[in-house]
C-alpha cells in the first residue's frame, strides 16, 4: 500500500516514514503542502496521512484538492494532529477526513488504524 506523510515538522514526518516503512508499506513523504500535492501526482496514494495545520498550504488546503483532482479514486484521509478539540474534528470530517489521529499518538494505533485501510478505498 502507498503513503504519502505530510508533516512541517521534520521529526514528526520522518517519525511516521520510519514507522510505517518498517511495516512494509511504500512511504513517500512531504514537508509541506505544495510538496504533497507534488508527490501525489506521479505516486498516486492509497493512504494521506495530512498534518493539518502547516504554514503554506493546511492539510485541509490538500485534503481539497486531492479530492478536486482525484474524485472518487482520492486517497482515504486520516488527520493526524496536535489540534485534538471537537471544531477541529468537525471541520476535518466535513472536509473529507476519515479519520483523526491526535498528537502525540500511540503507534501501535497508528499502525492498526492504516492496517484496517490496505485494500480498499
Amino acid at each position: 500500500m502507498r503513503v504519502l506523510v505530510c508533516d512541517d515538522n521534520r521529526d514528526n514526518m520522518l517519525t511516521l516514514g520510519v514507522l510505517l516503512r518498517s511495516e512494509g508499506y511504500l512511504v513517500h513523504m512531504a514537508k509541506n503542502g505544495a510538496e504533497a500535492l507534488r508527490l501525489a501526482e506521479g505516486f498516486r496514494p492509497d493512504v494521506a496521512l495530512l498534518d493539518l495545520l502547516m504554514p503554506d498550504r493546511s492539510g485541509f488546503d490538500v485534503a481539497r484538492e486531492l479530492q478536486r483532482r482525484y474524485r472518487n479514486e482520492c486517497p482515504i484521509l486520516v488527520a493526524v494532529t496536535a489540534q485534538d478539540n471537537p471544531l477541529t474534528k468537525a471541520q476535518a470530517a466535513d472536509t473529507g477526513f476519515r479519520y483523526f489521529v491526535a498528537k502525540p499518538y500511540d503507534p501501535q494505533a497508528l499502525l492498526r488504524l492504516v492496517g484496517s485501510l490496505d485494500g480498499g478505498n
